[in-house]
């Protein structure tokens, strides 16, 4: 398994999943690229990887996408689908975060306390609160509340804030 960071921008990308495989047709290809946007489904077909995501993904994410791509399978990361299925759409405030604030905001929005979060993530509660710390002050959030409202309230306006 070989996993390469790339600039989707540099024309040599394109050709070096073939070459990497000429090397070896069992092995299994996942590039890490910059979220900078404009990804077109031509783009990703020409880079004929097993597995791709942006770069930031959580740990987690990463676990999952090897394990998938060494199943066998093709994994690609959720953000790149929705830069596919919506070009040009405004970035989602979600996209500001880590993958590590993501993977918190994605557990507190699903109504998981710091502890059991902390437990999961096998890191300490203080750590949870730091990360949530970050994500409230990036979102301008306040609660918990909100967080769950942006996180699942599918681009619709936050009641009286106005916040997307």
């Amino acid at each position: 398994m070989v996993i390469v960071g790339v600039d989707l921008a540099d024309q040599q990308t394109s050709g070096l999943s073939s070459r990497l495989k000429a090397c070896s047709s069992a092995l299994g290809i996942i590039f890490i690229v910059q979220p900078t946007g404009g990804l077109d489904v031509r783009e990703i077909q020409t880079l004929d990887v097993d597995g791709l995501f942006l770069d930031g993904i959580s740990h987690r994410f990463l676990i999952e996408c090897v394990n998938a791509v060494a199943a066998g399978k093709k994994w690609i990361d959720n953000k790149i689908v929705q830069q596919l299925l919506m070009p040009g759409s405004q970035p989602q405030p979600m996209s500001r975060l880590t993958g590590r604030e993501t993977e918190i905001a994605d557990l507190v929005s699903r109504g998981l306390r710091n502890k059991a979060i902390a437990q999961r993530l096998h890191v300490s509660e203080g750590t949870v609160k730091m990360h949530l710390h970050h994500v409230y002050e990036k979102l301008h959030l306040g609660s918990r509340a909100e967080l769950a409202w942006v996180s699942h309230g599918k681009g619709l306006p936050l009641p009286g804030t106005g916040l997307l």
